[in-house]
């Protein structure tokens, strides 16, 4: 008797072992689990998990996993830049929102609105000609967004979603337009400050340094930004980083 209850308590024992290490290795790689999507987390700037308690995000603290929004400001640039960009993210099967000052769209770089779609980006709002809103009234506040959107649309076929002031320069009232007009606005809570930083090292410094888990990263469609990019996500990569884009994931995003 005493040797059978030895064998039953050493296969429970076994048993046990095996089932908590298969449970390990399924929070650690996420095999058949849905891929996470966040939201945006207006209080804090970034974003947060749509859902609550999952072995998801559990899978993701055990293996070390984290999660940033790649933002780009006052684009289309043209001259190859933004193919320059667009091709460091596709490098990182990275994704990212390209916020456009529409007064930005002209003959020459409208055909860059397609090719960031093309890729799996988003298009976002930073008004027509970039004022600081908070001086504006609420009518001009509506023109600077409303006749971005529209061409955008004319464009695209599409309205954005998102919505950035320029200066993150944000009221109520701006706010309440936004809402009115359907859109989501958008700031953040992490920035490479390049617009006036003079050495690409300082914008990958100040990139890396602010960049934490579920933030929004601010950047600027600029050539120092775009020529230390591969070094900023190669490094933010080696941190346990994926890029992903707010409410969605693309599906040429692989999460393992």
């Amino acid at each position: 008797m005493l040797l059978f209850y030895t064998c039953y308590r050493h296969s429970i024992f076994v048993c046990g072992m095996l089932l908590t290490l298969v449970l390990y290795a399924m929070l650690l790689t996420a095999h058949g689990m849905a891929p996470p999507r966040f939201v945006l987390s207006p209080e804090m700037g970034g974003i947060k998990h749509a859902s609550g308690f999952s072995l998801r995000k559990v899978s993701d603290v055990l293996a070390g996993r984290k999660y940033a929004v790649l933002t780009f400001d006052d684009g289309p640039y043209g001259q190859g830049l933004d193919e320059q960009i667009l091709a460091t993210l596709q490098k990182h099967h990275a994704h990212a929102v390209f916020f456009l000052v529409c007064s930005h769209i002209n003959d020459a770089t409208r055909g860059e609105l397609a090719k960031f779609e093309s890729a799996g980006d988003l298009i976002g709002n930073h008004t027509f000609d970039h004022p600081d809103l908070a001086k504006l009234g609420q009518p001009e506040i509506r023109q600077q967004i409303e006749s971005c959107n529209q061409r955008i649309a004319d464009v695209t076929g599409k309205r954005p979603t998102y919505f950035r002031p320029p200066f993150g320069s944000t009221t109520r009232a701006v706010g309440e337009v936004a809402k009115s007009l359907g859109m989501q606005q958008m700031l953040w809570n992490a920035n490479s400050e390049d617009s006036w930083v003079k050495h690409p090292e300082q914008i990958r410094d100040f990139s890396l340094s602010q960049t934490e888990d579920q933030s929004v990263l601010l950047m600027h469609e600029k050539p120092m930004t775009a020529a230390v990019l591969d070094d900023i996500l190669t490094q933010l990569e080696q941190r346990g980083f994926q890029f992903v884009l707010p409410d969605q994931l693309s599906d040429n995003v692989a999460i393992n």
